[in-house]
């Protein structure tokens, strides 16, 4: 029986720890997407990435915030929030730009994988993360067509201003943090109840339940027994999955193909636990509960299925 008072507690707590990692951040990245319109450096971002946004029917300021994910995929989907509640892009269009906004996430996920994967897995830790960065490449590509059939052409007439008003480094600092306070309201209001929520379903082991029934899968695909130790390493964490994955490929169980086609596999099978935490703290906060959810399942499904192509080609060619 729960008792209901510690598990209270034990949620509060958990709820703050999740409200302090990822709050700030999103804060942080409302500041960053308000300072770069205050400095007017969209004009010139709409310069390069104005070839990709008129080919997929985007409205340029989503090339914008496809350019800002590089540097913080939270300010640059605050950004999407931003021009679709202005009335600049529509629906269709944010959720389309999100999409393709998580290839520059992975991309820069090099500063977290690279340095668990090549230390642990040498060579075949490289090419785990090249095979990742092209799926993200395949999936941002097939978006881009996507946008090509699915929206509506469009003219947009940018003015690109080439004499502004200097203002004092301070003015903008002012005009940022002025210009978010509204937005970033409205995400505090949606954030909090949904890390709330995902604490209490982390405390209930509703993940560990999730993550058992997923591994079960793990069987119908082509992986050697001793694939499945990082597998279920996988669910705790990549750093767990890659250092399992060292140790059987030191030891000579597995062959670095093995290793690959089993990390991919673990990849699959994780995907849904770790869309549903990053949901929770990321989309569901800056784009609201419904569409939120629309953008990560849609992101999943897609990812996933390439994901699979890539796996039965390695299967047959190795």
């Amino acid at each position: 029986m729960i008792d209901l008072y510690q598990f209270t507690i034990d949620t509060l707590v958990l709820s703050l720890d999740l409200i302090l990692a990822s709050v700030p951040m999103m804060a942080v990245g409302v500041f960053i997407a308000e300072l770069i319109i205050s400095f007017n450096i969209t004009d010139k971002l709409s310069r390069f990435s104005r070839p990709i946004t008129d080919y997929a029917n985007l409205h340029p300021d989503c090339g914008i915030s496809f350019m800002m994910a590089f540097v913080s995929p939270k300010a640059a989907n605050a950004m999407l929030v931003k021009y679709e509640r202005e009335g600049i892009i529509s629906h269709k269009e944010m959720v389309l730009a999100a999409l393709m906004n998580s290839f520059p996430n992975i991309v820069m996920h090099w500063r977290y994988l690279l340095p668990v994967y090549i230390p642990l897995l040498g060579l075949t830790g490289l090419v785990y993360f090249l095979i990742l960065t092209l799926v993200g490449f395949i999936k941002t590509f097939i978006l881009i067509i996507s946008g090509r059939f699915l929206l509506r052409p469009r003219d947009y007439e940018i003015c690109y201003v080439e004499e502004k008003v200097r203002l004092r480094f301070a003015r903008h600092v002012k005009n940022a943090l002025h210009s978010s306070v509204k937005p970033l309201v409205h995400i505090l209001k949606i954030s909090i109840p949904v890390l709330i929520f995902v604490a209490a379903l982390i405390n209930t082991g509703a993940f560990d339940i999730i993550a058992e029934n997923i591994q079960a899968l793990g069987r119908y695909f082509p992986i050697p027994p001793a694939g499945f130790a990082i597998i279920a390493a996988q669910f705790g964490s990549f750093i767990a999955g890659a250092s399992v994955a060292s140790g059987l490929m030191a030891s000579g169980t597995l062959s670095s193909e093995e290793i690959i086609i089993t990390l991919i596999a673990g990849n699959i099978l994780t995907s849904v636990t770790r869309g549903i935490r990053f949901y929770g703290s990321s989309y569901a906060a800056i784009f609201g509960p419904k569409t939120g959810a629309e953008i990560q399942v849609l992101s999943i499904i897609l990812r996933n299925i390439i994901m699979m192509i890539v796996l039965g080609i390695l299967i047959v060619l190795w």
